[in-house]
């Protein structure tokens, strides 16, 4: 059974992708920093799921009727299992929520289970890190979400490589 690893994912744009670069640099050399056109927000990781479960899911998320969102990332954070640096909201918007409550279930609908049961939006900036959090105050990165991807994750000797396969647009319901 061929099987592709694969996510559900917000992407920057150029403004919020310079903003996170910036905070980024403030903490070279205190990790491995992530590459700046792999910054995303992931809403949900399937992980390696078959072609015929990937048909399922993407015609279901065509049903998807959510309104574009603000989202504030003002808070730093680090996990330390994964010794994951990164940047994210303090609150996380209702419509992320339920947003994130529809794709997970659409995804079980479809046998996809090895599902995580607990969501921290987040834009990871290092990898192999033992930085602390720390207080340092910075400029919130602004994020209006209208739209989130389904993309394809590639490991290389290199690291992650994504590919964005298909687009879902949040629709204004006004």
């Amino acid at each position: 059974m061929k099987a592709r690893r694969l996510f559900l994912a917000f992407w920057p744009n150029e403004q919020q992708l310079e903003k996170l670069h910036e905070l980024q640099c403030d903490y070279v050399g205190r990790g491995r920093e992530v590459l700046p056109e792999n910054f995303h927000v992931t809403l949900l990781f399937l992980g390696n799921i078959s072609y015929d479960m990937t048909d399922c899911f993407v015609q279901d998320l065509q049903d998807i009727s959510t309104q574009p969102f603000h989202m504030k990332l003002d808070r730093l954070g680090y996990f330390d299992k994964t010794k994951i640096f990164w940047v994210g909201p303090t609150r996380v918007p209702q419509e992320l929520e339920s947003l994130y409550k529809s794709v997970r279930n659409y995804a079980q609908y479809c046998g996809i289970s090895k599902l995580s049961k607990r969501y921290v939006p987040h834009v990871s900036l290092l990898r192999n890190s033992e930085i602390p959090i720390s207080n340092r105050d910075f400029a919130p990165i602004e994020w209006e979400v209208e739209e989130f991807c389904l993309v394809e994750s590639r490991l290389d000797k290199d690291g992650a490589r994504y590919n964005t396969l298909d687009s879902f647009p949040l629709v204004n319901l006004m």
